[in-house]
């Protein structure tokens, strides 16, 4: 499949669990290989960081990027979809 020239952003702010796990495993099941996948929260949502985190180490995914912003608490997770 071709690599994807658009990251997919998975925005989860305000979202409790189980929520944002179900997001996070629908985005990598639907995604295809080479995606770019971007979760961005807020400081509410530190559970779900954490959680989506170890999901996707579950789901042998990348990950690239893990960011946050220690003034505001937002922060933000990137992977690339692999194939499973």
């Amino acid at each position: 499949m071709p690599e994807s020239k658009e990251n997919l952003i998975i925005d989860i702010t305000g979202f409790k669990c189980p929520v944002p796990l179900i997001k996070t495993r629908r985005a990598v099941k639907q995604s295809p290989d080479n995606q770019i996948i971007k979760f961005i929260g807020s400081k509410e949502e530190e559970i779900s960081r954490k959680e989506i985190l170890v999901a996707l180490e579950s789901m042998k995914q990348p990950i690239i990027n893990v960011e946050i912003d220690n003034s505001t608490g937002n922060w933000q997770i990137i992977t690339k979809k692999q194939s499973t």
